[in-house]
């Protein structure tokens, strides 16, 4: 009995002992440890970005690592390190390295610089084809520091801005002073090629730059582009749709806003649709700069048509969308008696109400926290009823209770901050925030 015991502790040893012989060997604590020894053993870094709550990361640990194939290429060719993304140094190099994903596999240089990247799942055949890549690339890699010295000193080579932009981007992300002047040098004719637009949707970062204006001529000719040419063409003008808004935002530029308008009317495949993304900017723009002149543009507009409209009018809509959800789901072969059936219906009971009476409780706040007028006030409150009236919810009479406060109708204020705290406590939803709010009702 003891014998057998023995025995099979031994092939337990032995079966351990020859996992790890065969697994990825992560024997490096830091990352600067692991540069050290790359840079002594001129071999690439393979990083592992994973984190505890990704079954794809335990699934590669435990299903590809381990194969004494995959065991073999790494350990022999590579300098293995893995980071838990969650620890404090795992948190700078996700920020350092961007990675949004998980989990996401680096090979860099030891200097830190990426020369290939993965992302997800990879069976054991194509972890090793990527490693080849990464090893095919590292042959020819030269230091990004390198780069940034012959372009300081003025290499306007097309074919050197062209890998130097890509190497930039890909390392360090947008650049659109390096993209000017690539632009300057190309020619005319590869412009609307898909080398040249995938390059301006990475760094174009402006509406007013000459990448957004070559992605903008594209749309004339839309439809004979191939697929990947729209899909850089269309990302290009949103990223700089995007982060112009940001700038103008920032900067508090209402000059910069108008021209981000200007691009949305040029851009947009439809005039409706142009109407609806400078709606959505406009009343953005206003709320986070505080804007009150803008936003008084959009929030009186519409709560005045919203205020127009009866109760019938949100019953029918709700019904007819109702209606239509039933039919498709019907089309689709979805039973009535399913959990998603039912959750979806129970989501778009009295849902046109709903919308609108958050979309009026919103200009009413919007309009207690920038307005200054009396007047402005007391419409706020009557659109603040109204929202009460489509849907009562706790943060509607918070809003109302606000807004009586604003032109001292203060008993009547007390009354709505306590109907907000009978709601809240209806819904389960957290009420200190509702007491402090009703003691400085005075």
């Amino acid at each position: 009995m003891l014998r057998r015991t023995f025995l099979s502790l031994i092939c337990i040893l032995v079966l351990i002992w020859s996992v790890n012989a065969q697994s990825i060997d992560f024997k490096y604590a830091t990352l600067a440890e692991a540069k050290d020894v790359s840079k002594v053993a001129e071999k690439l870094i393979f990083v592992d970005f994973y984190a505890d709550w990704c079954g794809p990361c335990k699934a590669m640990e435990n299903t590809v690592f381990t194969k004494a194939e995959v065991g073999a290429v790494f350990n022999n060719d590579f300098v293995n390190f893995k980071i838990d993304s969650e620890v404090e140094e795992g948190k700078k190099l996700v920020r350092h390295y961007g990675v949004q994903e998980f989990p996401t596999y680096l090979f860099v240089n030891s200097e830190g610089e990426v020369v290939h990247k993965i992302i997800g799942f990879q069976s054991v055949r194509n972890l090793l084809i990527e490693a080849g890549k990464a090893k095919r690339k590292f042959e020819g890699f030269v230091p990004i520091r390198r780069l940034d010295s012959v372009y300081e000193n003025g290499n306007d080579d097309v074919d050197f801005l062209y890998e130097y932009l890509k190497r930039k981007s890909y390392e360090e992300g947008s650049q659109p002073k390096v993209l000017a002047k690539y632009l300057e040098v190309v020619p005319e004719s590869e412009l609307q090629t898909e080398k040249v637009l995938s390059l301006i949707s990475e760094n174009v970062t402006s509406v007013s730059s000459k990448g957004f204006y070559i992605l903008a001529e594209s749309l004339s000719r839309f439809m004979k582009l191939t697929e990947s040419q729209q899909k850089y063409v269309l990302k290009g003008i949103s990223n700089s749709k995007k982060l112009t808004f940001r700038e103008a935002v920032e900067n508090e530029d209402d000059e910069l806003f108008d021209v981000l308008i200007d691009a949305v009317h040029a851009t947009s495949y439809s005039r409706q649709a142009a109407f609806a993304e400078e709606r959505q900017f406009r009343y953005d723009y206003a709320k986070l700069t505080r804007n009150f002149k803008h936003f008084k543009l959009i929030a009186q507009e519409e709560a005045t048509q919203i205020m127009s409209r009866s109760l019938e009018y949100f019953e029918e809509h709700t019904k007819s969308t109702i209606e239509a959800f039933k039919n498709t789901a019907k089309e689709k072969g979805i039973s009535e008696s399913s959990g998603r059936y039912q959750m979806m219906l129970a989501g778009l009971e009295n849902g046109a109400a709903k919308a609108a009476s958050f979309q009026l409780n919103d200009f009413a706040r919007g309009y207690y926290e920038m307005a200054s007028d009396d007047m402005d006030f007391k419409n706020a409150i009557k659109w603040s009823a109204f929202a009460i009236k489509l849907d009562e919810t706790a943060a509607n009479w918070e809003t109302y209770a606000f807004l009586l406060k604003k032109v001292g109708r203060t008993r009547d204020a007390k009354k709505a901050m306590k109907q907000a705290m009978k709601m809240a406590k209806k819904d389960n939803l957290e009420t200190d925030t509702l007491k402090a709010a009703f003691k400085n009702i005075k």
